[in-house]
């Protein structure tokens, strides 16, 4: 098989570089240098992996991210193959099988052989051999467990899950565990503990389930962390164009816009992300608050769903309240610093990157308790149960950082963003220990300099 490069002087400096080489296997989903948030399978795993390729090559290192492709990608209709160089230390290259359509991540055992097939192809094609081996979720795991059988001297191997079968099958209905193949994936992982050389976690969830449910004795902390020179405090003005764009998206004037206090959610449209109990939640707090205004993320491709959540929206006489963004992935550091409060409902997450961003930008959080950012960190043990009457016992906790709430428990999302709304002195308490729990420490230079180092390198 052949594979071209996009840059032939990039190729030529990557291939003769004399610094450590790092296979990085991202396998699922759509990978590219921009990542369009909210594409079938791609979303934050894409952007960890991005951020910690662009961390390492400023350290000094070649990094090489294996994707699968060979289908026309869902927006643009580009074929995905070959080589794609971001300079001469990153490139991703697009390894096929026999099938020229997009896989779901759940399907994607059976390709592996092929897989493995065309990516060895691939480096003896180039003489270019890797010294590192890491990998992102179960399938690409399989692959590099794969791969490293072909290497005269076996590779370390480092295996970053981000999530994993046992936890998803805690967090989600019996009803799902079949179409997800929840069994057959956490037997895949399993056998992935056992073969490669070291697992990395993303969260403490992550780690206790890799020692309680897989058996994993030791494994390196690395979350996702933040591009301080996207995601900082900054000051709006009127003029900014974030403004009109709002005001597009919505049925309100942009200067009705800028005296509303702004409650925030972006992820993909998925029944995981709780988007309906968000649009509920915000209905309750519009009626006592006039002066609210929702930013929520939703993809018109996911059709039923999309239909569904425009549908609330319509039901509950809040569509000019409400501004429905898509992918917006240039405008997010200016949406997260016009919001007054991040709100996410989701029950599956395997960190909450949109939450730390959130954070970072000084805004405090409202969100579920399945969220590890929220519980580990914004929570954490300065969590304190809210007692109220017109609460449910223990349904809602208050920590440094943000509000935690029950999954799916309409009324503690109402309560909390009500708490943040009317009490200021609150309000400036929780903004500023989310910024400060979540900057300087979670940024990628530091947090990838402590696993090199844990790993030897």
């Amino acid at each position: 098989m052949k594979f071209t490069a996009n840059n032939s002087n990039l190729h030529q400096e990557f291939i003769s570089g004399t610094e450590k080489h790092i296979l990085m296997i991202t396998n699922h989903g759509t990978h590219q240098w921009n990542i369009v948030p909210g594409l079938r399978d791609t979303g934050g795993q894409n952007i960890f992996v991005n951020q910690f390729t662009k961390t390492l090559a400023e350290l000094g290192f070649r990094v090489t991210v294996v994707n699968r492709g060979g289908y026309h990608h869902p927006i643009t209709g580009e074929f995905l193959e070959g080589i794609d160089y971001l300079d001469n230390r990153q490139r991703i290259v697009y390894i096929r099988d026999k099938q020229e359509v997009f896989i779901h991540k759940e399907d994607m055992a059976d390709r592996i052989p092929e897989l493995v097939e065309c990516l060895w192809g691939f480096l003896l094609l180039e003489n270019s051999f890797p010294d590192l081996l890491i990998s992102h979720y179960w399938d690409s795991a399989m692959l590099g467990i794969e791969i490293n059988k072909r290497f005269k001297t076996r590779l370390n191997h480092v295996w970053i899950p981000h999530s994993l079968g046992s936890v998803k099958k805690r967090n989600m209905p019996p009803e799902t565990w079949k179409e997800l193949r929840i069994d057959e994936r956490i037997r895949h992982e399993k056998v992935i503990v056992k073969k490669v050389d070291l697992t990395s976690d993303t969260s403490t969830v992550i780690k206790e389930s890799l020692k309680n449910d897989y058996g994993s004795i030791r494994s390196i902390f690395l979350p996702p962390c933040i591009d301080t020179s996207r995601y900082y405090q900054r000051t709006v003005f009127e003029d900014n164009e974030i403004w009109s764009f709002l005001a597009s998206c919505s049925g309100l004037p942009e200067e009705k816009i800028r005296e509303c206090r702004i409650i925030t959610e972006i992820s993909r449209t998925d029944h995981t992300k709780r988007k309906d109990i968000l649009i509920k939640s915000f209905s309750d707090v519009h009626k006592k608050y006039p002066n609210t205004f929702l930013v929520v993320a939703i993809d018109r491709n996911a059709e039923k769903l999309s239909s569904e959540l425009l549908g609330l929206i319509r039901e509950l006489g809040i569509e000019n309240y409400v501004a429905v963004i898509g992918n917006e992935k240039e405008r997010m550091p200016m949406i997260y610093a016009v919001s007054s409060i991040y709100c996410s409902p989701s029950i599956m997450e395997g960190f909450g990157m949109s939450v730390q961003e959130a954070a970072a930008t000084n805004v405090p959080v409202v969100g579920s308790r399945l969220i590890p950012f929220i519980n580990e960190y914004l929570v954490g043990n300065s969590g304190a149960i809210v007692q109220d009457e017109a609460l449910d016992e223990g349904s809602v906790i208050m920590g440094n950082g943000a509000f935690m709430v029950r999954t799916d428990y309409i009324n503690g999302f109402s309560y909390s963003l009500e708490r943040l709304i009317e009490d200021s002195e609150l309000y400036g308490r929780m903004s500023k220990a989310a910024f400060s729990i979540t900057i300087p420490y979670f940024t990628w230079k530091d947090m990838t300099e402590f696993f090199l180092s844990e790993i030897g390198w």
